[in-house]
C-alpha cells in the first residue's frame, strides 16, 4: 500500500488482473485490491420518528427509525475496478457508475443512551430475518411491540413475539442498520417522504443499479437458464429473472433430479408472457420480467416424459427455461455499497453534499450479522476484501455469520441471482459454492487453488472477528464441515480470531421458544408431516443462543470480554464422518422402520466450472463429513440447546421426500423430528431409543434436568439470564402437558 504525497488516501499500483475466462465471472485475483475510488455522495432522510409506536425499552428509553435513501458512486476505472464484474460497463455519461439504494437506521432518541456499537443486519431478500431472531420478535415490523410470554401451565396462553418483541437490541442500546443490496430488488424509498404506521410497518430495502451495456454502448445479452420446481399440484408458473430477448430462441426442460438427463419438453405444453419488468427477479406476474406458463397436466399425460417424472408426479420435477437475456447489472456492487456505508457512518460527519451523517459520533464498534443468504453474503464480503474501505480501513470489527455453512453467495456474476443457492434436489449446480470455504489459507485439493476467506483482509490487517453458526441442516445441505476441514477429509486448524459453534438439533434459522411452544406444546406428542415429507420439522430454538453469541462477539470486538471456545464437530474425535446408505456410517440407530429413513443422501460437492451458464460440474469430488449420532439419534457435538440436552424426540438435519415428490432426495431445507416412546411398556419393538420413562423416570426427574441444562447454558456463556427465565418457564409447561404427565405411569 502506498499513500500519495500531501494525501492521506491510499493507492494501490496496478494490479496484474487475470485474464478472466469469460464475462460472466470476477477474475482471480491472488492478493488484495481494494477499490478506493467510491463514496457515498448522498445520505437523504425521508423520513424520522419514533420507532416500534414509541416504546419505552428500559434505561435506553425511546428509538428513532431513520428511513433513507443513500447515493453512491465509484469510479470504473480505479484499478481494482475488475473486482466487480461490469462494473467497466455501468458508467454514466459523466464517467462515473452512479447507483442507490434504501437505508433504514434504528437508533436511540437520545444519543447519549447509545451503546456505541453498531450491528448492521445484512437483509434476507429484504426481510429482516436477524432482527426478528435477535428480538425474538415478528419480522417487517417496526411499529409493534409485543414481548413473548411462555406460561407455566398446560393450559395457559403462549404469547408470541411481535415487532420489537423481546427487545434486546434496543435494551442494548445498539444502533441497528439494514439496507439494499441484492440488486434484483426494486427501491421502496425513492419517492419524497416515508413513515412507519399501523398499516405500513416495513419498507423493503433495495437498490437501483445501472444496466450494463457493451463497448458501443449497445444490449448485452447471453444465455441464462432458471429454474422451477413444484411441490404442489397447482403452481405452474416459473419467473424469469432477466428480460428475454424478444423472439429470441427459448426452450424448456424437465428432469427428475439435478444429475438426470433432461428431456425437452415440447413447445406446445408452455407458453411465454413479458412482463413489465419492474419487480424483482423471477417474480411471476405481471410486473415482473416475464414468466412461462407450463401445462403440467400434459406432460404428465405424455410417456415421453415418463422417466422425469416420481410414479406420475411431476411434483418436485425439475424444469429449466433456457433463453437469451438482456441487461445484467453489475451485483457485486452490492457488497461495494454496504462497504461504504458502513464507512461512512462510522467514520464520516457529512456527505459529499453537506448532509449530516445520522449517527455521527455514536459508532465506536462495527458488527455484521445476517441469516441464512445473508450469513452467505458475509462469507463472500469478507473473501472479495471488503472489509478494507477506500482509506483501508477496518469495516466491520465482528461478523456473526449464521446457517451459511461453506457457501458464499450468486451475486458477483454476470446474469447474477443474489437468491439462489445450491441444494442436495434444487438449483444443486448454483454457482458461489466453490473454493474456498474455510477462513483458513490453504491449497485446495482439486483445482490447486491457494486461497481462504481471509486470505485478502489478513494481507491489509482488516480481519475482523468472526463467530460463524450453523445448525445440522447446512451439514447435509451446505457442506460446512469444509469450514474446518481441507476437501480431503482432514481437520484443519481454525485461526484464533475465528470461533464455530454448531447448534446441535436446530433447524435452518434460529427458532424462537415462544413460537415453538405454541405449535407443539407437548413434544412427548409428534405433529404431523406434510405431504412432501412424512415427519414434521425439527422444533428446537435457538434464537436465545443468537443473542448469546452475540453479546460475546460484542465484548470481544470492544477488547472487553474474551471469546468463547468453538464447539463443532471434528473428524478427528469421531463427531463427524462420510455418510454412506447405512446409518451406521454416522454412528447414528436405525429408525427407518419408525418413519425416520436414512439413505446417505446429502448435497455433494464437485469442482464445477463457472464460467458458462449452466455450471459445468467435473468429476472430482470433496469429501464433505456429516455429524455422528448419539444412540438416541441425537448429534454428539455441538452446543446443545434445552431441547437437545434433555431431548424427548430425535432432531435430524434432513428430511427425505415421500413418493410422487422424487421419493427419496433431500426435502430442501427441513429438518425431521420424531418422539421418543413416553414409556417403555409403550415402545415400538422395533424402536432401539430408550423411552422418555428410561431417560428421566418421570415429570420431575424430567424438569430437574431441564432446569440444569438451562443452568449450565447460562454458566457457559451460551445463554443469557434473561432468556433462562422463559426457558425454565418452557419445561414446567411441558412437564404439566396432559399426555407427558402419564410419564412413569406404566
Amino acid at each position: 500500500m502506498l499513500v500519495a504525497c500531501g494525501s492521506s488516501t491510499p493507492f494501490f499500483p496496478q494490479p496484474v488482473i487475470p485474464a478472466s475466462k469469460s464475462a460472466l465471472v470476477a477474475p482471480d485475483l491472488t492478493v488484495s485490491c481494494p477499490i478506493t475510488n467510491s463514496w457515498i455522495e448522498s445520505l437523504v432522510t425521508k423520513g424520522k420518528a419514533p420507532a416500534f409506536n414509541g416504546a419505552q425499552f428500559g434505561n435506553v428509553g425511546t428509538y428513532d427509525y431513520i428511513l433513507a435513501e443513500a447515493s453512491a458512486k465509484v469510479n470504473p476505472n480505479d484499478p481494482c475496478a475488475a473486482t466487480i464484474v461490469d462494473l467497466k460497463n455501468s458508467a454514466d455519461t459523466s464517467g462515473m457508475v452512479n447507483y442507490k439504494f434504501d437505508v433504514v437506521i434504528l437508533t436511540p432518541s437520545d444519543a447519549a443512551k447509545a451503546s456505541g456499537s453498531l450491528l448492521y443486519i445484512v437483509n434476507n431478500r429484504t426481510n429482516t430475518s436477524a432482527l426478528e431472531g435477535l428480538n425474538d420478535g415478528s419480522g417487517n415490523d417496526l411499529f409493534n411491540n409485543v414481548a413473548p410470554v411462555i406460561p407455566t401451565t398446560a393450559t395457559g396462553t403462549v404469547t408470541t413475539g411481535l415487532g420489537a418483541g423481546s427487545a434486546y437490541l434496543m435494551k442494548q442500546g445498539m444502533t441497528v442498520v439494514l439496507s439494499g443490496w441484492q440488486g434484483d430488488r426494486p427501491s421502496s424509498l425513492s419517492g419524497p417522504t416515508a413513515a412507519i404506521t399501523s398499516t405500513k410497518t416495513w419498507y423493503a430495502p433495495g437498490m437501483t443499479l445501472p444496466v450494463a451495456k457493451d463497448a458501443t454502448g449497445g444490449k448485452i445479452t447471453g444465455g441464462v437458464q432458471d429454474e422451477f420446481i413444484a411441490d404442489n399440484a397447482t403452481s405452474s408458473l416459473l419467473g424469469t429473472y432477466y428480460p428475454r430477448v424478444t423472439s429470441s430462441p427459448a426452450s424448456l426442460w424437465i428432469r427428475k433430479t439435478a444429475t438426470d438427463a433432461p428431456i425437452e419438453v415440447d413447445p406446445s405444453m408452455w407458453t411465454y408472457t413479458a412482463g413489465s419488468g419492474v419487480a424483482e427477479g423471477g417474480n411471476t406476474t405481471a410486473t415482473g420480467f416475464g414468466y412461462v406458463s407450463i401445462d403440467r397436466a400434459k406432460i404428465k399425460a405424455d410417456a415421453k416424459y415418463a422417466a422425469a417424472l416420481d410414479n406420475g408426479s411431476d411434483n418436485g420435477s425439475i424444469y429449466h427455461f433456457n433463453y437469451t437475456a438482456s441487461d445484467p447489472k453489475a451485483m457485486g456492487l452490492g457488497f461495494l455499497g454496504v462497504r461504504d456505508l458502513i464507512s461512512f457512518l462510522r467514520y464520516e460527519t457529512q456527505d459529499k453534499v453537506g448532509n449530516a451523517n445520522p449517527v455521527a459520533g455514536r459508532i465506536k464498534t462495527t458488527l455484521a450479522t445476517g441469516i441464512s443468504q445473508s450469513g452467505r453474503y458475509l462469507r463472500d464480503f469478507l473473501w472479495m476484501g471488503f472489509n478494507a474501505d477506500r482509506q483501508v480501513r477496518m469495516v466491520f470489527d465482528g461478523m456473526l455469520p449464521l446457517v451459511g455453512g461453506s457457501r458464499k453467495t450468486y451475486t458477483n456474476y454476470r446474469w447474477a441471482k443474489p437468491g439462489d443457492y445450491s441444494r442436495q434436489h434444487e438449483t444443486h449446480y448454483t454457482p458461489g459454492d466453490q473454493f474456498p470455504f474455510a477462513y483458513s489459507t490453504i491449497t485446495d485439493p482439486l483445482s490447486g487453488k491457494t486461497d481462504g476467506l481471509m486470505k485478502k483482509c489478513a494481507e491489509l490487517n482488516t480481519c475482523p472477528k468472526v463467530y460463524q453458526y450453523d445448525s445440522p441442516v447446512e451439514f447435509a445441505g451446505a457442506r460446512a464441515s469444509l469450514v474446518s476441514t481441507d476437501g480431503a477429509g482432514k481437520d484443519l486448524e481454525i485461526p484464533s480470531n475465528v470461533r464455530l459453534f454448531y447448534s446441535a438439533g436446530t433447524s435452518h434459522g434460529p427458532q424462537q421458544l415462544a413460537n415453538n411452544a405454541k405449535s407443539q406444546p407437548d413434544y412427548s406428542v409428534d405433529r404431523a408431516g406434510t405431504a412432501v415429507a412424512t415427519l414434521p420439522g425439527a422444533l428446537n430454538a435457538s434464537t436465545a443462543l443468537y443473542r448469546a453469541l452475540l453479546s460475546s462477539l460484542e465484548g470481544w470486538a470492544k477488547g472487553t470480554g474474551t471469546p468463547l471456545a468453538s464447539n463443532w464437530p471434528k473428524v478427528s474425535d469421531g463427531t463427524m464422518a462420510v455418510a454412506t446408505t447405512n446409518p451406521q456410517s454416522l454412528t447414528a440407530p436405525d429408525l427407518s422402520a419408525l418413519g425416520l429413513g436414512f439413505n446417505g443422501v446429502y448435497n455433494t460437492l464437485s469442482l464445477n466450472d463457472e464460467s458458462v451458464i449452466p455450471t459445468v460440474p467435473t468429476s472430482k469430488m470433496y469429501v464433505v463429513h456429516l455429524p455422528t449420532s448419539d444412540t438416541q439419534g441425537n448429534s454428539k457435538a455441538g452446543v446443545k440447546m434445552p431441547d437437545s440436552a434433555v431431548p424427548l424426540a430425535t432432531f435430524v438435519g434432513y428430511s427425505l421426500r415421500n413418493p410422487g415428490y422424487v421419493q427419496g432426495d433431500q426435502n430442501g431445507l427441513n429438518t425431521s423430528q420424531l418422539a421418543f416412546a413416553l414409556n417403555t411398556g409403550s415402545k415400538n419393538a422395533k424402536d432401539p431409543r430408550m423411552s422418555a420413562q428410561e431417560l428421566y423416570t418421570n415429570p420431575a426427574g424430567y424438569l430437574a434436568k431441564w432446569n440444569a441444562a438451562v443452568d449450565a447454558l447460562v454458566a457457559d456463556k451460551l445463554m443469557l439470564p434473561d432468556d433462562a427465565v422463559l426457558y425454565k418457564n418452557r419445561g414446567l409447561m411441558q412437564s404439566v402437558q396432559p399426555n407427558f404427565a402419564k410419564l412413569g405411569q406404566q
